[in-house]
């Protein structure tokens, strides 16, 4: 690298250090600390945070452009606003949302429990319904709720969320039949599931036993049966999603019945095959 070429990059971390901060400003956000060239501490004077501004700052770099500060300090305003209501359960409880999780991907710190198979539902919050953070078990001790608590408050918001979302029957291939669910926060999607009005909400369309496919945080699929010629294309369609998820979940086929929800089967990721698998499956 030459010398200008050199110069001319000092000057851009040089402009992307001031306009970040006005950007903020505008927010009512100020910089409270500088861990490194990409990691800050802001704060809006009631609340802080850490965030870390190294993709943002690289773009900015190459193309000038404001547009991914700007988004970046409106997305820090939202999730300052949010710990500031989170100081006490009853001003936070309606930011609370149950998230569908692999078990490895909960960590100890995390309010969680056991759904099904290798699944988790967890506690988290958000200030906009699109970005998602997990919720902290100590904030039980500080809110001196017990866990039930702040599962029932999650759950509360999830049903209302599922109240929201457009669903249709469709019927595929001549003869099988499956809700199409959406909502205007597809990261939640799959995590309707948990939802205690879910199982009351397809029961009334489909009956008291139905299955379940949820291989991504954004894919969901109900269906009223699974027969012998469609799995096949509902292996394909699961483990293609499955693999391309940044958020995979689970490539098991969940059966819903009034008794509970079990594991009915799963496909293998390394052969694409079906096994039936009615064993192992916890009860809920």
């Amino acid at each position: 690298m030459g010398f200008t070429e050199k110069f001319g990059g000092l000057i851009a971390k040089d402009k992307f250090e001031s306009e970040f901060r006005n950007v903020l400003k505008r927010q009512d956000i100020s910089v409270t600390a500088k861990e490194s060239d990409t990691i800050y501490e802001i704060s809006n004077g009631s609340a802080s945070l850490k965030i870390d501004v190294g993709k943002v700052k690289r773009k900015f770099e190459k193309t000038g452009s404001l547009k991914e500060l700007e988004d970046l300090a409106r997305s820090a305003g939202l999730d300052l606003r949010a710990k500031e209501r989170l100081v006490s359960f009853t001003n936070g409880q309606e930011l609370l949302r149950l998230m569908l999780m692999r078990s490895r991907d909960v960590t100890s710190d995390m309010i969680s429990a056991d759904f099904v198979g290798d699944l988790k539902k967890t506690v988290v919050y958000t200030p906009d319904e699109e970005n998602v953070h997990t919720l902290d078990a100590g904030m039980l001790k500080r809110w001196d709720v017990p866990p039930e608590v702040v599962f029932s408050a999650a759950d509360r918001n999830m049903c209302r969320m599922l109240s929201r979302a457009e669903i249709n029957e469709e019927v595929i291939g001549g003869n099988i039949h499956v809700l199409d669910i959406k909502i205007n926060s597809p990261i939640f999607c799959s995590s309707l599931i948990l939802c205690n009005e879910f199982r009351t909400l397809v029961g009334s369309k489909f009956g008291e036993r139905f299955f379940v496919v949820a291989p991504s945080r954004e894919s969901l699929l109900v269906l009223k049966n699974i027969t012998g010629d469609i799995l096949e294309g509902l292996g394909t369609v699961t483990l293609s999603d499955y693999r391309k998820a940044k958020a995979p979940l689970t490539t098991d086929v969940l059966l819903f019945t009034s008794q509970g929800i079990q594991t009915a089967g799963r496909f293998s990721i390394g052969r694409d095959k079906f096994k039936g698998d009615n064993s192992d499956g916890k009860k809920q």
